[in-house]
């Protein structure tokens, strides 16, 4: 029968076909399971928002725009937030919350979609949360003592924190099943490569690049092997699953004279949705990749690094180094893959700076750093950053970070770029064939293909994890 609820769920469904190229974004959704019984799913309140509605399935995806077990409208926001709670739904650890939502902003209908949320953790009805006991549950019973950690977990839009227990594992991943690596805590980056850093590279959620085989799998690949040269040169290309701004160039390039697409292909993956936060413990075992001009990515990058805004170009850096097993500053100084550094770095491809300074902690090793698997180990506290590979510290330093600061880890293969290589530096008796501040970067890197694709071994090139965890302090 065609009722009232039929009626509205249509209307929501046929305004997002004049979405796709919409510049508003919905903000991101705080999903709280709640004890003894139910469920709280909010987003916070922006000027323009006259209504949202929540769309949610439990451990069963959604099929197209679906209205779900749980669709309802919320016309008031409270304290801030547009708000959905009930005290019914029942649910236990690592059950799957998928759920959409609809917000009409200015008088127009905007959709979230594609959500989901992983129960680890529970909350009481005012909001906070429940504590394990000592067999890990987190149920109503048996509440054990707390020691609040300097650590803050914020939420997926930053905009509202909580205090863990001192020394508490937040996040821990071993990389053993793709689909879980997709549904349960990662996001698979879609998008070419921007600012700060303008990679040459673009970032693909494809089996070419990414597989989870004993762990995680990061490789790079030529885009003219697998599509021709021409296609490089005078192609187009659009990210059918685009993780970053629709109909811009985060999206879509279009090759035009020099201004080539990018010639690697690679991947990168983020916790946005599942961990953001600020003071912690990280531990990555990783084998580092090997070949001229490729780098991995092993970085907390902030939530608001927006392009244009004050965070857009500041990193912490974990761990990297060099591919290139020769690479020397044109002063002589050794930046190969036989140094390791890492420590907060702001890329700026106008005021490149090299990877041996005051605020980078550096580490010389006799072999390769991607001869072998190594625990890289980053230890964010106010103030301070201490690095260590291997249990051993190479750096202890003071750093001003800016204060209530949310920040999410990424792992990720990189190529080139405008910030990453000194100018001039030399490689096995070339010299780096860009120069980081001109137009034509890209294309003569793309040029000198033959040359630095020599260097790339067949099963060196990737970047090999095995785990990753995340302490509060």
């Amino acid at each position: 029968m065609f009722t009232l609820s039929s009626l509205r769920f249509f209307l929501l469904v046929l305004t997002s076909a004049h979405l796709t190229s919409a510049q508003y974004v919905p903000p991101e959704a705080l999903v709280e399971p709640l004890k003894p019984n139910g469920i709280r799913i909010s987003i916070p309140d922006e000027p323009g928002i006259s209504l949202v509605a929540f769309h949610v399935k439990f451990n069963d995806e959604f099929i197209g725009l679906e209205a779900g077990t749980i669709a309802r409208d919320v016309v008031r926001e409270k304290n801030g937030r547009w708000t959905y709670e009930d005290r019914s739904t029942r649910l236990k650890k690592n059950d799957v919350i998928y759920y959409w939502i609809h917000v009409v902003y200015n008088g127009l209908g905007y959709n979230l979609i594609n959500q989901e949320h992983r129960v680890t953790d529970f909350y009481d009805y005012k909001g906070q949360r429940i504590e394990p006991d000592e067999n890990g549950d987190s149920g109503n019973n048996g509440l054990q003592p707390c020691v609040y950690s300097t650590t803050k977990l914020f939420d997926p839009a930053g905009s509202s924190s909580r205090h863990p227990c001192a020394g508490q594992l937040l996040f821990k991943e071993d990389f053993r099943d793709l689909a879980q690596l997709r549904r349960m805590q990662w996001t698979v980056v879609e998008r070419f490569s921007g600012s700060p850093d303008y990679e040459f590279t673009v970032y693909r959620d494809s089996h070419e690049n990414l597989r989870v085989e004993n762990g995680l799998k990061i490789n790079p690949r030529l885009m003219k092997n697998e599509y021709g040269d021409i296609f490089v040169r005078e192609g187009n290309l659009t990210l059918a699953k685009c993780t970053g701004r629709y109909t811009t160039t985060d999206c879509f390039r279009e090759a035009r004279g020099w201004y080539i697409l990018p010639p690697v292909s690679s991947s990168r993956i983020n916790t946005k949705k599942s961990i953001n936060f600020e003071y912690g413990r990280i531990e990555i075992r990783a084998k580092f990749p090997r070949g001229d001009w490729i780098y991995p990515l092993l970085l907390l990058e902030p939530v608001n690094n927006y392009e244009g805004s004050s965070m857009e170009t500041l990193q912490i850096r974990i761990a990297s180094s060099a591919g290139n097993p020769v690479l020397r500053r044109s002063d002589g100084t050794d930046i190969s893959g036989h140094i390791l550094w890492g420590g907060v770095t702001e890329l700026d491809p106008q005021n490149p700076k090299d990877h041996i300074d005051a605020n980078r902690g550096t580490k010389y090793n006799r072999q390769l750093w991607s001869d072998n698997y190594h625990v890289y180990e980053l230890i964010w506290s106010p103030d301070r950053i201490v690095l260590k590979v291997d249990g051993q510290g190479y750096q202890d330093k003071r750093v001003n970070l800016p204060r209530d600061t949310p920040f999410y880890l990424t792992l990720g293969l990189a190529a080139g770029g405008l910030s990453e290589f000194p100018d001039n530096s030399e490689s096995r008796g070339y010299t780096k064939p860009w120069r980081n501040v001109e137009a034509k970067a890209l294309y003569h890197f793309y040029n000198a293909t033959d040359t630095w694709y020599r260097t790339w071994q067949s099963g060196a090139t990737s970047l090999d994890v095995d785990y990753v965890k995340i302490w509060a302090l």
